[in-house]
């Protein structure tokens, strides 16, 4: 695949003088520019990708939003390590919206292939749906955290319009093992949402839970493959810039914080920010939100450190909770490294199945003290058995 075809080249007109220039982000990425084509990208870690919306939204405005992100991006610090990211430009537009998506799905499917992280700025309704599909393409099968203040699981047959989410949930799950959303509001979501998502065996997280429990969304990302960060699920004093804001929402440094759980996590293969409206901004206060989000994913993936007890069990404690109202005893592993913690989930049928591991918290383990079964396991539990 000839990169070149697919994208347009980018200019920064010029970053804020934070600090010196040979010491900002800026000195540490490779730019797809007129006199620099893309070339030779097997030895990047992370490729950053910008998605314009042509055909709902001026070209100019939406050039000019993914150049303010950028701009913001590339006046932070670097990082006293080689980053090892390109930026690959502005996805180029077909002659619809849907030559558009499937372009988008394939520069996708040939990172994954590379095993390069994209990080996709854009509109989550051209985004969501089109990267998945890029995971169908590979016959992956993955989990998918999504950071949004509502659950657009919609479909208007009046209009021939099904939301991202409705395809990616409820018409073409094949490739999806779980799905979780991270800070909603209930008073933006309704009952049958969340009822049709528990039966499914999905997670849901509100936002005051999660404002309580910022550290627990670890365990989250880090069994993740697929991430969206959506600006509306920040509260309009910290991000002006977003369609339909709500002065309810995630903290500025609360978002930041998670990224980098994002980020530290070995199994992520796609990270996104959507959802930047610039035309709502003052200041370019999201825009530079938006930046700093990014800023906080690539720190987290710079600072990984690899252990997965499966692989190596040298530095892991192993403990063994048997309930009462359980056959299966439960198998926990702690990292004597970095404090992390994992469950086995058995397969009743280990021809089509083997044991699998899953992230928890010491607060899953706690809770087997009394007598109660985690829920993280018991959904992984019936989904692998089901």
């Amino acid at each position: 695949m000839n990169l070149n075809d697919y994208f347009d080249p980018i200019e920064i007109a010029g970053t804020t003088n934070y600090i010196e220039p040979k010491h900002q982000l800026l000195s540490n990425i490779t730019l797809h520019q007129k006199e620099s084509k893309i070339q030779n990208i097997e030895s990047f870690k992370l490729a950053i990708i910008g998605v314009p919306d042509f055909f709902e939204n001026p070209a100019d405005v939406n050039s000019f939003a993914l150049e303010k992100i950028r701009s913001h991006l590339y006046s932070l610090s670097a990082f006293n390590k080689p980053a090892g990211i390109i930026d690959l430009g502005n996805l180029k537009p077909g002659k619809t919206i849907n030559d558009q998506k499937i372009a988008l799905r394939d520069v996708v499917t040939e990172l994954l292939t590379l095993g390069i992280i994209p990080i996709i700025l854009g509109k989550a309704d051209n985004i969501l749906y089109t990267t998945y599909s890029g995971f169908g393409l590979l016959n992956q099968t993955i989990n998918i955290v999504h950071l949004d203040s509502k659950i657009n699981i919609y479909e208007n047959r009046e209009n021939n319009y099904k939301s991202d989410l409705w395809k990616i949930i409820v018409e073409e799950n094949e490739s999806l093992f779980s799905f979780t959303n991270i800070g909603y509001q209930t008073h933006f979501v309704s009952n049958n949402i969340t009822n049709y998502l528990s039966e499914q065996l999905h997670f849901f997280y509100r936002l005051g839970y999660i404002r309580s429990h910022l550290k627990e969304t670890e365990p989250i990302f880090r069994d993740a493959d697929f991430i969206a960060f959506s600006i509306s699920a920040v509260r309009q004093s910290d991000a002006f810039g977003q369609t339909n804001p709500s002065p309810n929402g995630l903290f500025g440094e609360d978002i930041c914080q998670m990224a980098y759980f994002a980020g530290i996590s070995n199994k992520i293969k796609v990270f996104s920010v959507l959802d930047y409206n610039i035309t709502q901004d003052i200041n370019l206060q999201t825009a530079h939100l938006a930046a700093q989000i990014i800023w906080y994913f690539i720190e987290g993936v710079l600072s990984r450190i690899k252990e997965y007890p499966f692989e190596n069990d040298t530095y892991f404690t192993k403990y063994v909770v048997n309930l009462d109202n359980l056959k299966n005893e439960l198998v926990f592993y702690k990292s004597e490294k970095t404090n992390r913690w994992w469950i086995e989930v058995p397969s009743l049928n280990l021809n089509k199945h083997k044991n699998t591991l899953i992230s928890c918290t010491y607060q899953d383990y706690q809770q087997t003290g009394n007598g109660d079964i985690p829920e993280r396991w018991l959904k992984a539990y019936q989904k692998i058995n089901s």
